[in-house]
């Protein structure tokens, strides 16, 4: 299979692409390949992705086209980065940096959800949507798997597959899939695991290009 670029196709599907996968399902000892036809409406940014590339999710934000979900594991995570301990704050270097990037981040998205901006999400693990981080703790004791395991779940919130929906009519027609959430991640074990799952996947600034060029 190969990757096909996104596009624009215009009208009301105006960010919209279909993305044959590098996975196939085996259908009647038959391989059978699978596409994602992808609309991005959610978008799910990784604790790094706060870290390293908060101008661009802010841009992105201010395009008004998409929203952004953020997982609370990565409210957690930022929030326990910018905490950090004394000891860390001395060290300089890296350290500090990190710390203060978390800040930052924290400080951008308690800003939003305070003015209640229609275009941000805060969602836990099992799905459940908060309209205010005031009050952020979440257990996850039980669930299986680990930050981006909990992450993942939260992109599969968005992806409601039913087969009558989406096995073909035809035999030999691939399966196809629709999905309007789209990781924003540059970790590539996150990256595979999303791949594994149908989850569409990009980078932040490959993503905001793209959406600036739609």
């Amino acid at each position: 299979m190969h990757a096909v670029p996104w596009g624009s196709a215009g009208g009301s599907n105006s960010f919209w692409a279909r993305v044959p996968l590098a996975a196939v399902l085996k259908d009647q000892s038959q391989m059978r390949q699978m596409e994602l036809e992808i609309r991005p409406i959610f978008l799910v940014p990784d604790t790094n992705g706060f870290i390293d590339h908060l101008s661009s999710l802010a841009r992105l934000l201010e395009c008004r086209k998409f929203i952004l979900v953020v997982p609370l594991i990565v409210i957690n995570e930022l929030d326990g980065l910018a905490k950090g301990s004394e000891t860390e704050h001395r060290a300089g270097g890296y350290a500090r940096q990190l710390q203060e990037r978390a800040r930052k981040s924290i400080e951008f998205l308690e800003g939003r959800f305070e003015s209640r901006d229609s275009c941000m999400r805060a969602l836990t693990s099992r799905g459940n949507e908060l309209e205010s981080i005031s009050f952020r703790s979440e257990d996850t004791t039980g669930q299986q798997g680990n930050n981006d395991d909990l992450i993942l779940s939260c992109c599969l919130h968005y992806c409601n597959d039913k087969a009558k929906d989406f096995m073909p009519a035809k035999k030999d027609d691939p399966i196809r899939l629709l999905r309007e959430v789209v990781l924003l991640t540059d970790d590539r074990n996150l990256r595979v695991k999303a791949l594994t799952r149908n989850v569409p996947v990009r980078d932040i600034p490959t993503f905001l290009k793209w959406a600036q060029e739609g």
